[in-house]
């Protein structure tokens, strides 16, 4: 099952999110953080904000490490 929730910012949407996986057991994956956590991989790595490929950007996200909770 696949739970899509969207909504401004500072709205609720990662308090509903993991409370509705909390409720029904099922896993919570934090896209936005996933976003995130790319761009400081990038960052970290060198990469000048104004002209990352997708190749980069595809790289950085394939070494992230993660785990659902």
């Amino acid at each position: 099952m696949i739970i899509a929730v969207d909504g401004t910012a500072a709205s609720g949407k990662g308090t509903l999110a993991k409370a509705l996986a909390a409720e029904l057991g099922l896993a919570h994956l934090d896209t936005g953080a996933l976003y995130r956590a790319c761009g400081l991989t990038l960052m970290l790595e060198g990469a000048d904000p104004s002209s990352v490929d997708e190749h980069a950007a595809e790289i950085a996200a394939k070494n992230l490490d993660f785990s659902l909770t």
